[in-house]
């Protein structure tokens, strides 16, 4: 026996199938809660993606223009500032191309002790990141401030683990 179909329905079949076979294009010219300013393109045809650009890019900040002219012993002040969330990795890349302009070789005790600093940074600058900027998005509110309002209890739980990282 053979199926009868409406005429409506074939027409809604047939604009769904140019939906289909239609390249279609999702163009995001800006990512929040990155690092740095992020961008998104992805085109896709029948269901298939056929390319995809996700631009990640740090903007020059002309640091190197602060540096100019000034002593080289400012320069872990002045690099720490580069970032608020990351100040240990710019500080202490200035401090390692200082030693390494003067000769300094860096015994192994405060080699250990640098490592741990950077571990300190770690931990705050990943629970922030966590809770802080993807947390708020799995849970479908706009920012960490509504997250505040409706589960203070994770919001009291990074910031503590958040805390511990500074500590180190």
């Amino acid at each position: 026996m053979k199926k009868k179909t409406s005429k409506k329905a074939k027409v809604s079949s047939k604009a769904s199938d140019r939906r289909k076979a239609a390249t279609k294009v999702i163009k995001v010219d800006y990512l929040a809660r990155v690092e740095g300013e992020g961008a998104l393109y992805l085109k896709y045809k029948k269901g298939q993606v056929e390319e995809v650009r996700l631009k990640i890019f740090e903007p020059p900040r002309f640091f190197e223009a602060f540096m100019q002219g000034r002593d080289f012993r400012e320069a872990p002040d002045i690099t720490a500032r580069i970032c608020g969330i990351c100040p240990v990795a710019y500080q202490m890349s200035a401090v390692h191309a200082m030693e390494q302009a003067l000769g300094v070789v860096v015994p192994e005790p405060l080699r250990q002790l640098r490592r741990l600093l950077y571990c300190g940074e770690w931990i705050e600058s990943h629970v922030l990141h966590i809770y802080m900027l993807h947390a708020p998005d799995f849970l479908g509110l706009p920012d960490v401030m509504s997250m505040a309002k409706t589960n203070k209890t994770e919001v009291e739980r990074g910031l503590r683990q958040k805390k511990r990282g500074n500590q180190i």
